[in-house]
């Protein structure tokens, strides 16, 4: 059943409500396929049917029925543990600072960081964790074959890199930007925002995690321009200033 699911991800670039309408009817399979799909992927993978599947994405709605990764799998299992970090695409030295700040503090705290692809803030998560050697999960919003594709320096001990589809569709980016939103709130326990500007558009992602009953964290911004922290803030976000402000409240 396990290649089932995979064959089906594959087929419909991981888009969950094909993949749902194909197991409903049904949708027949050829036993050469389902022999043959694994050829088709280059990397791991665990279905909602696995053991190793966490109870956390399993109750999310629309929980992801195939799981992309590369990494130590083993990571994913730890709910308590974990810490989602997120920003916009710009950042300052002020952010910078912050972030160089509350990574190793929240390692100190038996903490795993979970953020996902996208440049700015997020990348500067992934560079001090890689850096650092924390205990990371990135989640991938290009599809993991693209990631892999392009990107040479994947092999760290402490990282894992996962994605709810393998392939992305082109015509479907908004989508693979939800799936990363969803994944990312499944697997926190909190959500951390460190600095974004209202042109970043984190509704999604703010609405997402409100619905799963996440505790949503803010660091107060001192710019101008990249001060959507402070009216999240004002919204309902609970101010932090340490990674003790975070472990006292998750």
């Amino acid at each position: 059943m396990e290649n089932v699911l995979l064959y089906f991800s594959l087929k419909y670039s991981g888009n969950w409500d094909k993949i749902y309408k194909a197991l409903d009817t049904k949708e027949r399979i050829s036993k050469e396929e389902i022999t043959n799909v694994l050829q088709k992927i280059n990397c791991n993978f665990i279905t909602i049917l696995s053991p190793f599947y966490p109870n956390s994405l399993k109750y999310i709605h629309k929980p992801p029925f195939v799981l992309f990764y590369k990494g130590d799998i083993n990571l994913i299992s730890n709910y308590a543990k974990n810490v989602g970090i997120v920003g916009g695409k710009e950042i300052d030295d002020y952010g910078k600072t912050r972030i160089a700040t509350l990574l190793p503090d929240l390692k100190k705290e038996n903490k795993l960081i979970i953020t996902n692809e996208n440049e700015g803030v997020n990348e500067e998560v992934l560079d001090i964790c890689k850096e650092k050697s924390l205990e990371t999960i990135f989640i991938l919003k290009s599809g993991i074959k693209d990631y892999l594709d392009k990107t040479l320096d994947i092999e760290h001990k402490n990282i894992l890199f996962i994605c709810e589809c393998y392939e992305v569709s082109e015509d479907k980016t908004d989508d693979y930007i939800e799936y990363s939103n969803r994944l990312l709130c499944g697997l926190s326990k909190g959500i951390v925002f460190v600095q974004f500007k209202e042109a970043d558009n984190f509704n999604n992602l703010i609405n997402c995690a409100l619905n799963e009953g996440k505790d949503i964290f803010a660091i107060p911004s001192v710019s101008g321009e990249l001060n959507g922290t402070n009216k999240l803030i004002k919204m309902g976000g609970k101010l932090i200033e340490t990674a003790k402000d975070i472990v006292n409240d998750i």
